[in-house]
């Protein structure tokens, strides 16, 4: 018996069922006997598959155990991308661990599923916005913080609970491991700007300190043992933003 090969319109009659799903207006079973009732040569297995992996995507779910095609994964990430790069970059976190999820039952490349991957992760850079969130977010607060207490409830009466998702292209060093672990080691626990003990142990035990170079490596600083310090969190944040840095 030759095996069924689903039709676009079930992919787009799909997408309208795992949309309800997702904002709550229909239980999942409902929208997998619905898309069986239209197309019954389907699979229950595949109907669940076609209504999941949306679902999955637009919650982010890892590894969801189903095997729809490039042409379907492409319609439901071009509806999810119509949200913005935010919920994006979730349901493309989410489709690679798809894909791997099929290599491991094919032992194949899955180019298509590959190639759909790829298209996306480049239209989610075209959306990413160029910008330090970090330092805006000061910017913002130094102004809230002259804004008269008036302005600021007036302001959180019709705040947005569910903050704005945004992509940020940045730019990181790789850093030298080998650099850490000597200054850490040389360390030996204490902090090397306030001469305290670390102030908690990570979970394997060592004590919590972190690197900081005190010529920057944006600044073209080298990424080497004589220009590292392990310091507790407190020193760290003050050599980035205490007064007494703030030239340095």
């Amino acid at each position: 018996m030759p095996r069924y090969l689903v039709p676009s319109s079930a992919f787009q009659l799909a997408l309208g069922l795992a949309r309800a799903v997702v904002v709550g207006s229909l239980q999942f079973p409902q929208a997998e006997r619905a898309l069986r009732n239209s197309y019954p040569e389907m699979s229950p297995r595949a109907a669940k598959g076609y209504i999941g992996s949306y679902v999955a995507m637009r919650r982010g779910t890892r590894g969801f155990a189903t095997t729809i095609g490039a042409n379907a994964s492409r319609l439901y990430l071009a509806d999810i991308a119509q949200d913005g790069a935010g919920p994006l970059s979730v349901a493309l976190d989410a489709f690679l661990s798809h894909i791997v999820y099929i290599q491991g039952k094919t032992n194949g490349p899955e180019v298509p599923l590959h190639n759909v991957h790829n298209e996306f992760v480049g239209l989610l850079r075209g959306m990413a916005i160029h910008e330090t969130v970090v330092e805006n977010l000061d910017v913002a607060v130094e102004q809230s913080l002259k804004a008269s207490a008036q302005e600021r409830r007036e302001r959180l009466a019709s705040a947005n609970r569910q903050p704005e998702q945004v992509v940020v292209l940045t730019r990181v060093f790789r850093r030298n491991p080998d650099v850490i672990a000597e200054v850490l080691l040389r360390a030996d626990g204490v902090c090397e700007g306030c001469g305290k003990s670390a102030p908690f142990q990570r979970s394997d035990g060592r004590p919590y300190l972190e690197v900081h170079h005190p010529r920057r490596l944006a600044d073209g600083g080298d990424d080497c043992v004589e220009n590292a310090m392990a310091l507790c969190p407190n020193c760290h944040r003050e050599r980035h933003h205490g007064i007494k840095y703030v030239d340095s």
